[in-house]
């Protein structure tokens, strides 16, 4: 099954590491997106993604009102980042958080899951 993964991530290496552990795993990748704007285009376009992975920090930008947004959209999500779980807000407690340095693999399994998860309860 493919799913199509958006990879909001500013970080360059990061970025491309996470793109590849997901092509590995025959998804397509959107992005990566290191703006919260151009990913508002993806959630809103004709084919949203089926899962994210989310930085927390994109330059001078939390992430979190598209967090929000992707709630709202039912669009299953996942941080990795350098913040620590204790440092996000409380309605993000129940998200998958994986704290940098990461090992992009188990990142794109997690949220692979979640996106199998999604499309069994559908």
């Amino acid at each position: 099954m493919m799913y199509r993964i958006m990879i909001v991530e500013d970080e360059y290496w990061t970025a491309m590491h996470l793109a590849n552990e997901a092509r590995d795993r025959r998804a397509i990748v959107l992005g990566p997106i290191s703006s919260i704007e151009k990913a508002v285009q993806f959630i809103e376009s004709a084919e949203p993604p089926d899962v994210a992975i989310l930085d927390i920090q994109l330059r001078f930008d939390e992430v979190f009102p598209l967090a929000d947004l992707m709630r709202k959209a039912q669009i299953p999500f996942i941080f990795a980042t350098g913040y620590e779980p204790e440092d996000l807000p409380e309605r993000f407690a129940d998200v998958p958080h994986f704290v940098k340095p990461f090992i992009g693999g188990e990142c794109v399994d997690a949220v692979l899951d979640l996106a199998a998860a999604r499309r069994a309860a559908s």
